[in-house]
């Protein structure tokens, strides 16, 4: 199992970290190359920049040089509109000169030509508003509708509008398309007067106005048959008329001039289709340019932005999708599995970390993890690579297993990712900086809202170094740049505050790993287990709670896991609850139910059986492996003595069966356990002891359990020293020491005390 989780583990990271090497997305133009591309043969490729110049000339030229072939045609519905133009204008000139005032003739014989008359002068925003109406027979009918239409003083009034209310729907919206056309006439001809100006009235009333009127005709006709450009200049038209009717009087050219510009539209447009043949036809014409490139030519360089030249040459060489590189995987692969192998060695031969299945997965998994992420990132871009959240590799690693192994894989991860993601020096420097802050921010954290103010406190020392390595690195930089890429740093850093605190849960459950915060929660009082053995067997309680007390101050001494030792022995004894009774602090002056079973094997068997009930229990609540270890091993493979020479007293020493007396085991394997095997003895031993006068008697005790236990081989696989074993009888006695001063004796009647008096501690 263990080589299947390293294999997969190794296999996996390597991918990850080479993505570079096997995801190559294509060479795109004016974009940075993703490989070194060298040439290892002369070749002859059609030199496309240049031929493509060279075709972008021709079409020029194509256009540039059409001489008299045609790429324009005439727009017939210009030439018309110019016509009826032209023609209304003489009209309203006509009736200017000869003072003709026209009205506009009824549109509807049911509507009085006065309402329509004041239609047809009100504002066109008012006239709008009423066009645009769906339900004008009932604006019509609402009085407060007329106080929004009117023409100076003169508001538009229910007498006005009685004759609309005598058309039917199809009427009405007749009525006011008719109404709108001749509104826009009216319109058209004051826009033509404004044009032509009132000294143009003055002057060509004193002509032969009507041979004017005839020579536009003319003259239009000829400018619109010969074209139009659109964007002409008016005084171009004119000069133009000049020269193709050098018989108009100077006088009259001047008023034809103006009708002409004033209603003549642009007709002449281009004829794109045979814009589009000419150039094809010129394109087609130009032959490939050809060139040598020599072997060795470097095309692309990883990390540079490609040439628009070399871009053409590698598309001619269909060499835009480079190749996956094997060997800088396989080189990765190599590295990788050296690497895992001396961290999986580091933590075998660590003494007081149990080398599992758990633990070789955790070590691997979250710089798998953190690899998918940083992968992710470098293929949505390079240049998002601040975002890579790995401080998350020395936050994890620091509190599920130790700050040498967070900072060892931080190492490893940021060297392929210089190595192989693109990222240099400079770019990785701040990250690398943080994720080893993130070491010392969260080696001794105790609640998981550290890990969030740790995330914080990492973005702050990202975004400082990269300040600080802009200064030294980069002359010229952008403002706005320096921000973004600030951002995403700060970004990166804060996330994996957040991605360690979310993920921490599942860790924690899924490895069954311990940490601070699972040991914080299982030694809360509301635990359904410890709850469960406070109400069923309270003396049992009490002695788990006084000998984690005990062991703390030894833990503490030796440098162990205090907090592990502590909750472990909180759980120890849970498995009393199965007959709470038959363990004496439960008892509380009841009968011994010992004396009434009379069977002292019977009886060895029920005090034994509470390890294999505790592991039972615990393991229904799915605690720990790590916690779960206490409750075999702080017996290991002791004997029953009591029940066990009660057996020889009855049977005799050659009828008992010495192995029936003894706890399953097996024997404590770590520091932590082998000081709980000692606390758990001596615990009930010391407290038989009360008077502090019997410290030395209490320090023999200590040292009787001690000796004990090591010469029964209990300790052997404990990995606790003599030394180890002197501090622990130190602690112990200190503990007792504590939890039994000299107390003052208190007087039976509190009055022989003055108000002055102080009573001593």
């Amino acid at each position: 199992m263990n080589f299947l989780i390293i294999s997969v583990g190794i296999t996996v990271l390597s991918g990850l970290l080479s993505i570079r090497s096997w995801y190559k997305p294509s060479i795109k133009l004016n974009a940075v190359s993703p490989v070194t591309i060298t040439l290892d043969r002369d070749v002859e490729v059609i030199d496309e920049f240049n031929t493509n110049l060279a075709k972008e000339n021709a079409r020029h030229e194509a256009i540039r040089n059409t001489g008299n072939k045609e790429i324009f045609e005439i727009d017939k519905t210009a030439q018309e509109e110019s016509f009826t133009k032209l023609k209304f204008a003489i009209k309203v000139v006509r009736n200017t000169i000869l003072n003709i005032e026209t009205e506009p003739d009824p549109i509807n014989p049911k509507v009085d030509i006065e309402a329509q008359n004041f239609l047809l002068k009100i504002s066109d925003d008012k006239f709008n508003e009423l066009l645009l109406r769906e339900d004008v027979k009932s604006a019509l009918d609402n009085v407060e509708f007329y106080k929004n239409i009117q023409i100076g003083e003169v508001n538009f009034t229910p007498e006005i509008a009685r004759d609309l209310k005598k058309l039917n729907d199809v009427e009405l919206k007749y009525f006011f398309a008719e109404l709108n056309e001749l509104r826009n006439q009216i319109q058209y001809q004051e826009t033509i007067k404004k044009q032509l100006s009132k000294s143009f009235f003055e002057e060509i009333k004193l002509t032969n106005y009507e041979a004017i009127f005839r020579e536009a005709f003319l003259v239009q006709k000829k400018l619109l048959d010969l074209g139009i450009v659109r964007g002409l200049p008016k005084q171009k038209v004119v000069e133009n008329i000049r020269i193709l009717f050098p018989n108009i009087p100077a006088k009259d050219l001047s008023f034809v001039g103006k009708l002409i510009n004033v209603t003549t539209l642009p007709n002449l447009q281009i004829d794109w289709q045979k814009v589009y043949e000419l150039e094809t036809e010129a394109i087609n014409n130009v032959k490939p340019i050809l060139t040598q490139l020599k072997s060795g030519s470097v095309l692309t360089k990883k990390g540079e932005e490609v040439s628009e030249q070399n871009y053409f040459y590698l598309k001619d060489l269909n060499m835009l999708s480079p190749q996956t590189d094997w060997s800088e995987i396989k080189e990765n692969f190599i590295i990788i599995t050296i690497l895992t192998l001396l961290i999986i060695v580091v933590s075998f031969l660590r003494k007081n970390r149990s080398f599992a299945v758990n633990r070789v997965a955790m070590i691997i998994l979250v710089p798998v993890a953190v690899s998918i992420i940083v992968a992710a990132i470098a293929i949505w871009g390079v240049d998002k690579l601040p975002l890579a959240p790995i401080a998350t590799i020395s936050i994890l690693l620091t509190i599920l297993y130790s700050p040498i192994m967070g900072i060892v894989c931080v190492n490893v991860v940021c060297f392929f990712l210089v190595k192989t993601i693109d990222m240099n020096f400079w770019q990785i420097l701040p990250q690398y900086v943080g994720a080893i802050a993130g070491v010392f921010f969260t080696r001794n954290v105790h609640q998981r809202e550290d890990l969030t103010n740790a995330g914080t406190k990492i973005a702050i020392i990202q975004v400082s170094v990269f300040l600080l390595t802009l200064m030294l690195a980069v002359e010229d930089f952008k403002v706005t740049t320096v921000l973004i890429v600030a951002a995403l740093y700060a970004i990166g850093a804060v996330a994996s505050g957040f991605i360690s605190v979310a993920s921490l849960p599942y860790l924690e459950s899924g490895l069954k790993l311990i940490t601070p915060f699972k040991l914080a929660e299982l030694s809360n009082p509301s635990q359904a287990l410890l709850k469960k053995l406070k109400m069923e067997a309270p003396g049992t309680y009490e002695h788990s709670i006084n000998v984690s007390r005990l062991s703390e101050e030894a833990g503490n001494a030796l440098n162990l896991n205090t907090e592990l030792i502590r909750v472990g022995l909180l759980y120890h004894d849970v498995g009393k609850t199965h007959a709470p009774d038959y363990f004496i602090e439960n008892n509380l002056g009841k009968p011994n139910p010992h004396n009434t079973l009379g069977d002292p094997i019977k009886s060895a068997e029920i005090i034994i059986a509470h390890v294999a009930e505790g592991i039972r229990l615990a393991r229904k609540q799915n605690l720990p492996a790590a916690i779960i270890d206490f409750i075999p091993m702080h017996q290991g493979t002791t004997i029953t003595n009591y029940f066990y020479y009660k057996a020889v007293e009855k049977l005799g020493e050659k009828n008992v069966n010495k192995e029936l007396f003894r706890y399953p085991g097996p024997r404590p394997n770590t520091k932590e356990t082998g000081v709980a095997m000692i606390a758990d003895s001596a615990e009930a031993a010391l407290r038989s002891i009360k008077d502090i006068a019997d410290e030395i008697k209490a320090e023999e005790m200590i040292r009787k359990i001690i000796y004990s236990r090591s010469d029964e081989g209990e300790l052997s696989e404990s990995g606790l020293t003599r030394a180890d074993l002197e501090q622990i009888t130190k602690s112990f006695l200190k503990v007792w020491r504590s939890q039994n001063h000299e107390r003052v004796k208190y007087p039976e009647k509190m009055n022989e005390f003055s108000e002055d008096s102080v009573i001593p501690s």
